[in-house]
């Protein structure tokens, strides 16, 4: 049904209602017919669109005359000005969806940069008693509580999400998407069906007259005099009848698992049930020291878990580096005869365990070899970035058409594996730290930002990744500074840290005081929609010291749970002591001020059970399975102590510290490639409180009477036990404190 009536251009069917502004096609109402909700508020003025153009201070959203047509169920709508800028929208609906399309053309004295649309104005609460949520992939997935009173009009970082690019991992969007619904009612999802990585940005945020509005911004690619951009992916507003993130972003995945980055099949599917990554680690550490002895530490870590480890090494290995900001590598002359301690090295050996090289691979020095040639190398990001990140790193571009950067990167990776014998690649502040734009205009590409710029670095980690295959004589895994989807089939793993929560820094940091008093948390967007596609996960942040507070279970819990790879961090604070010694500042990469702090046996041996576990009965749920939903089970809450101690600084500084409200039992869900159900529990009490028991509600994941339950429990005290029990609707099992209880059964679970 489509109308223009008083009220405005209407389209409707029997899912839902759009109503379009009749004098300037901006939207008025979007509502949800089955559950009643009404995605806009009674307020919605505003201008339907935004454009940038290059070269001038202002966007514009001035139009001279409007026209809307309609054409059976689709709605075309034309924009124009005397100075012959035009953009032109297509509304339509799709059974349960609107579905926009936007293009814009400009004269020849002017430059297209970006179109803003839609634009949404006035987002209302939904429901009148319905807590309403915005869930959003920034820094893979958080989630708000009512953002309308949440966000604030200023400042910028106060704003909520007010630019939020993709694909950027770590301050912006991993995937094109987010959802706001009402609690166990219904909502809305906004996506972009792009399935070749075109630069834009995903934004919800408050308004400086106090709304709460959501929009869309499109990079144009190629900014050139006249040049318009027609946006060659739609936009959909898709209504969802249940109220919770995880239906957003089930129908965001049926799209995106039928994408380029997904079409080489599940890890399950390629066969890595083999390899050392995904079968055979347990824990990682990131950031010790790469050119200093620190291998009393390596075999005290594999002393006290008894696992094997991967160790991603310090920043300070090549021939030229001091450290952060010190004289970093440029060309080729500057980053041999390597400086790894062959102690550490055979310490890794010795214990079994596997080994990356932090390196910058997209910052080299201006000041080092090749200095002229690394000069025209440069990124070019334009002054204003529309981003939390100022992008204020020497970043080099590895789409100029002298091949440069890609070719350093295949050269030196080859020769550390040909002459070191690394086991893994790892890059920091990479293709997921910034945007995927230059405008160098000597490079000999297009200026703007887009698809190509992703194809590029896609390039450069597939030539990397054949040099080095081909110098070991297998794959050599790649893993990298967070993680978009369009880089899935070229990363292994990923360091991530806002699991780490309250005990983190870097991406989460921003939401800091929010998660502090409840009202964002991370949940895990990314791992819902890929994870068994891979890539792993690292996370946590970990420092396994009695200082660090018993929060610190609950972030191990989590990250290992949420299918991760849990991990201790010496990046930018000292080794625990080792027998009374403490790790020596002056050798370190990065200040860090001393502490006499000494790991706490209990901690590193929850460490250990988490790893038994990923490595053992739980290996084909947490690395090779399917995010389940948890089960609806009842639980306490629990304050616990943190202190963080572990944050990037420059002189001393006093730990932040306080408690933080948790469930009293972390629970996690997961499918099997075989189609087995686990199902993962911690108890977080203290153990002087002793067991807990639940109810669980086996039938509401489907009937496997007659089945048997393998029941596998990790100990403080030994190697994880196993009974089997048979099948019930409702089972109670005991759980005691600071243990992991995996439960499974045959079935396919939803």
């Amino acid at each position: 049904f489509a109308a223009e009536t008083s009220a405005g251009i209407v389209l409707e069917n029997d899912r839902v209602r759009l109503e379009l502004d009749p004098g300037t096609g901006g939207f008025r109402r979007i509502d949800h017919l089955t559950t009643g909700l009404s995605l806009l508020g009674d307020d919605t003025s505003g201008p339907p669109w935004r454009i940038e153009l290059a070269g001038e201070p202002e966007w514009t959203d001035a139009f001279d005359s409007f026209q809307g047509t309609r054409n059976g169920k689709v709605v075309t709508l034309n924009w124009t000005r005397v100075d012959g800028i035009a953009v032109q929208g297509e509304v339509s609906l799709e059974d349960d969806e609107v579905v926009i399309t936007v293009s814009a053309t400009v004269p020849p004295g002017l430059t297209l940069d970006k179109i803003e649309y839609p634009i949404l104005h006035g987002l209302g609460d939904l429901h009148d008693t319905a807590t309403p949520w915005l869930a959003h992939p920034q820094a893979t997935g958080f989630l708000f509580r009512r953002p309308s009173a949440l966000f604030q009009t200023e400042p910028f970082r106060k704003q909520g999400l007010r630019y939020s690019p993709y694909p950027e991992g770590f301050n912006g969007s991993s995937m094109q998407f987010f959802t706001y619904y009402a609690e166990d009612i219904g909502g809305f999802l906004v996506s972009a069906r792009d399935g070749r990585g075109m630069m834009k940005w995903l934004n919800v945020y408050k308004a400086p007259d106090g709304r709460l509005e959501a929009s869309l911004m499109h990079q144009a690619p190629d900014l050139a005099p006249g040049n318009g951009y027609a946006v060659p992916y739609p936009v959909a507003i898709t209504v969802l009848d249940e109220g919770s993130w995880y239906a957003g972003a089930d129908r965001y995945k049926k799209w995106a698992v039928q994408q380029e980055w997904t079409r080489r099949g599940t890890l399950a599917e390629l066969g890595l049930e083999s390899s050392w990554l995904h079968r055979s680690v347990g824990y990682a550490t990131f950031g010790i020291n790469a050119a200093h002895d620190r291998s009393g530490w390596l075999d005290r870590f594999h002393e006290l878990t008894g696992l094997h480890a991967l160790h991603i090494l310090g920043v300070n290995w090549p021939k030229r580096t001091s450290g952060y900001g010190r004289q970093h590598p440029g060309g080729h002359d500057d980053w041999f005869p390597a400086q790894f301690s062959p102690e550490n090295i055979a310490a890794i050996e010795r214990n079994g365990d596997w080994w990356a090289p932090f390196t910058f691979d997209l910052l080299l020095a201006l000041d080092g070899t090749d200095q002229d040639v690394i000069a025209g190398e440069q990124l070019q990001l334009p002054d204003e970035k529309y981003s939390f990140d100022a992008y204020n790193f020497r970043f080099c571009c590895p789409a100029t058409e002298t091949g440069y950067l890609p070719a350093l990167s295949a050269w030196r990776d080859e020769k550390l594996v040909r002459d070191h014998d690394i086991d893994a690649l790892y890059y920091d502040i990479s293709a997921n730290n910034v945007l995927m734009a230059c405008r160098n205009p000597d490079h000999g590409h297009p200026v703007g930002g887009g698809d190509w710029m992703v194809e590029a670095y896609r390039a450069m980690y597939q030539a990397t990744s054949e040099a080095t295959s081909e110098a070991n004589g297998a794959p050599v895994p790649l893993g990298t500074e967070m993680v978009n989807e369009v880089f899935l089939p070229e990363i292994d793993y990923y360091q991530a840290r806002a699991e780490g929560g309250l005990l983190a820094s870097f991406e989460g940091e921003v939401f800091r005081e929010w998660v502090a008093r409840g009202e964002a948390e991370k949940i895990p967007l990314f791992a819902w929609v890929y994870h068994e596609y891979g890539p792993v996960r690292l996370d946590g942040w970990g420092k396994p010291s009695r200082e660090s507070g018993p929060l610190f279970y609950w972030v191990a819990a989590r990250v290992v749970l949420w299918g991760g790879l849990f991990e201790l961090n010496y990046e930018f604070s000292p080794l625990e002591a080792l027998d009374g010694v403490a790790e020596d500042p002056a050798e370190h990469y990065a200040f860090f001020q001393p502490s006499g702090f000494e790991i706490d046996r209990d901690k590193i041996d929850f460490v250990r059970q988490l790893g038994e576990l990923r490595v053992g009965a739980g290996n084909p749920y947490l690395v090779f399975g399917t995010m389940l939903r948890p089960l609806p089970i009842v639980v306490d809450q629990l304050l616990l102590k943190w202190t963080h101690h572990n944050r990037p600084h420059h002189e001393p500084f006093e730990a932040a510290s306080g408690t933080h409200q948790v469930p009293g039992i972390f629970h996690s869900a997961w499918r099997a490639p075989d189609g087995s159900t686990g199902l993962f529990f911690v108890n977080l009490h203290d153990p002087a409180d002793g067991m807990l028991a639940i109810d669980l509600p086996l039938s509401i994941l489907g009937d496997s009477g007659g089945a048997l339950i393998t029941v596998t429990l990790t100990r403080g005290d030994g190697s994880p036990v196993q009974r089997s029990i048979p099948w019930r609707p409702k089972l109670t099992i005991d759980l005691p404190p600071r243990a992991v209880l995996l439960i499974e059964f045959p079935g396919t679970g939803d």
